[in-house]
Formats: structure tokens, sequence, C-alpha cells
């Protein structure tokens, strides 16, 4: 279908007012629109939006057709509305007092309020020029930089175009000089814990880190975060992130770089000392599991108790569960080796159950051994809840029509957990 001649006449009309306003309306003297920014990589321009979101200034959004639409309505506002329209009330001896006699003081004030929350809207919902900003030049040239160093090109070089244009208007253009990428050439380990030295043999094979590879810090943080996933799944319980770090040695000459993994052991503060020891591995002792837990009954005796599969079950107030309904739910398992794992899908799993609120896991050492006591709080929700859900609909037979539907959901009938 061909647009009809009245279509394509306002489209004329809309485009003719949008670029005959003044773009440059905001732009202050010894100022410039910023009109473009390019970035060259090895003399080749990079479009890639990974790169070019670095900078830290990009020019005024624009429409298919090159308008900067938002710019134009930015533009529409007026720089300070309060005594813009002040003037224009005090502008005829007889404005004021007309329109006090037609409304009172108070809508003539929200009148005022009313155009200050229409302007403050025009500059909400359109764009600021955006002005060369030679500090904001320089950061965005740093961060092109250290993107590069980041990534294995130790010996990056950048530096940067201003090119000033007729009437207020510039680009700005960014030109980075790679040289050759570092490559990871001999990996190896310094790991003061035995058991730790010993786990980490097992598992890095799998290693982000690999000879050849082009030096990229992501992966050594991906690194990080995987031998500490693996640790804490293994039963290495007081491990942490920061326990790994890398000596990075690069030669210059070969463009390749020696990395060390190093783990120290466990460190231990004291209120007047800090000392070191082995990690060693932790297992689950006992798993208690607290079945109706409230702040308000947090030190209300325990009057009821069953021991099931090894899971020991309290309550304060009877049980009301069946035991295999709760301890299925829960990965913590005595006498395995302790998990992050396990206590996640314990988390989920019970919160998958509806009867209880979001529940709380601690775990405390045991002073006599390397076991763990894992205490799980679960407090109920109520037994019933309503869900209710409203509609609006419409017919021909009926032009608005209202529809409540509701439902009871029952927590818990049969003490296995259930929901009907």
């Amino acid at each position: 279908m061909k647009p009809s001649l009245a279509k394509i006449s306002l489209i004329i009309v809309i485009i003719g007012v949008l670029t005959s306003c003044n773009t440059i309306k905001r732009v202050g003297e010894n100022e410039h629109l910023l009109t473009d920014t390019s970035v060259y990589v090895n003399d080749k321009k990079d479009l890639t939006e990974t790169v070019n979101n670095l900078l830290y200034q990009k020019p005024n959004s624009k429409l298919a057709l090159g308008i900067p639409l938002r710019l134009h309505i930015y533009n529409l506002a007026k720089e300070n509305p309060d005594s813009t329209y002040i003037n224009w009330l005090n502008k005829r001896p007889k404005r004021k007092q007309r329109l006090k006699s037609i409304y009172s003081n108070k809508q003539v004030d929200k009148l005022g309020n009313s155009y200050v929350g229409l302007n403050n809207w025009i500059k909400k919902t359109g764009e600021a020029p955006v002005i060369v900003d030679t500090s904001l030049t320089r950061k965005s040239q740093n961060r092109l930089e250290d993107y590069f160093w980041q990534n294995g090109w130790f010996d990056v070089e950048s530096s940067t175009l201003f090119k000033p244009k007729e009437n207020k208007r510039a680009g700005v253009d960014f030109f980075i000089t790679t040289g050759k990428p570092y490559l990871l050439d001999s990996l190896s380990s310094r790991i003061d814990s035995p058991i730790i030295d010993s786990l980490y043999q097992k598992i890095k094979k799998k290693s982000l880190l690999q000879p050849i590879d082009q030096y990229r810090s992501s992966n050594f943080e991906k690194e990080r975060s995987r031998i500490t996933t693996e640790l804490r799944n293994s039963g290495v319980y007081h491990f942490s992130q920061d326990y790994v770090t890398f000596d990075i040695d690069s030669i210059k000459a070969d463009k390749k770089v020696n990395v060390e993994l190093k783990i120290p052991n466990r460190i231990i503060k004291s209120e007047d000392s800090t000392y070191q020891i082995p990690f060693k591995l932790y297992r689950i002792k006992d798993v208690n599991i607290l079945t109706d837990y409230s702040y308000e009954n947090r030190n209300a005796p325990l009057t009821d108790s069953i021991t099931y599969n090894n899971f020991n079950i309290y309550s304060a107030f009877g049980l009301k569960y069946k035991p295999k309904a709760l301890t299925d739910a829960i990965f913590i398992t005595p006498g395995e080796v302790y998990k992050d794992i396990d206590r996640t899908r314990t988390y989920r799993y019970i919160s998958e159950l509806k009867t209880f609120k979001y529940p709380n896991i601690e775990f405390k050492e045991n002073v006599e051994d390397t076991t763990l006591t894992a205490n799980i709080f679960l407090t109920p929700r109520k037994k019933y809840s309503l869900g209710a859900s409203f509609d609006v609909t419409q017919s021909n037979i009926q032009t608005v029509g209202f529809s409540f539907s509701g439902n009871i959901l029952t927590r818990n009938i049969f003490k296995g957990a259930e929901i009907l």
C-alpha cells in the first residue's frame, strides 16, 4: 500500500521543523557539540560494541534519518522556567489581576508549578547536548588502553585527535596500537597446605589457563572462582577466593608470560596475633532440623524430637511433619564432606516445598575434631492462605465484566508438607 499524500506531507513538515531547530542552542562559547567518535585499532576502524562502549562520551542519539530528536526535545525546555513564568505573568499589567479574578491565588500558583513540571518532563524526555570534555576524552583513552592491556597487549599505545568543525561542533578519534599479544608459557603452583595441593592436582587439568593461550585477566578471575568452588565443594570449609593469587612474570622479548599459582595456609586472626595453619577437610557430623522456629519462640524449650536416617528433627510445639518429607529436601548429609552445593540445593528444595519460609542454615565447628554441625531452622508458613485473582472481561452481551476467583491453599494436610 502506497503512503497517502497527506502522510508524506506530514513527514516532510516534521522533518522540516526538526532540521530547522538549532541543535547548538545550549552549547556555550568555547564549547563543542560532540558529533562523532571513532576508535581505530592498528589503523583499522573498530565497530564492535565491546570497544566503543568503553568511551565515556558518545554523540547524542539520532533517528534513522540522522535527526537528534531527543536533543531537539531537550532544547524546547526553558532554562529557568520559574523566572520565565513570573516574567510572563507580570509582562502585561492586567494579566495577573485578570487570572486571579478567574482563578484563586492557589490555582494561579499551581499553573506556575505545572509549567515548571512540564519543562522538567521535557528535559527528562529529551537528551542534553553532549559537550566535548577533554577530561572524559583522557579517561576514555586510558580505559581503552586498560582494556587492551587486560587482554594481553602489554605494549599497547594510544593517542587522540580532536576534530573541530564549523558552528561549535567537533568529533574525537581514538587511535590504538596494540603490538603483539602476550601468550601464556609455563604454569606452575606453590601450595602450602598438602590437602589443598592434593585436591588441586585432581582439578588442574580443567584449568582455564593453558599454555599458548593469550593472556586475559578475566580468565584469571574465572580460574580463581573455579578453584574456590571446587575446593569448597570438596570439604575445605574455611577456604575463600582471597587465598588464590597469581604471580605473573612477562618476558618482553618473547612476548611470553610465566604464571605461578599461589595458595598459602589458612590465616587465623586472634585479638593480638595472626598465624597460619594448614587447611583441613571438614565433614558433617550432625544435622539438626528445627521445624517450628520463629524469632518470638527462639528460646522456647524443645518438647518433641525424632531421629530419622541420622537426621535429628526437633519441635517446640509438637512434630507436624513426616520425617521423610523433610529429609528428602535436605542435601546436607551426616558423614559426608562439607559442600557449598549441598547448602544451595537445600535452600532451593525447602523453598520449593512452599510449606516453610526461606530457611536459615548455620554451621558450627566441633572443637574436638574437624566436623561440623548443621542447624537448619524452618519457619512454617500459615497453614491456610487465600489466593485470589481479579479479571476484567468484555463481550458482546456485557460491555465490561468483573470477575473474582479465590482459592484456599492448605499446607501440610497429610503431614507430608503437601499443598492442596
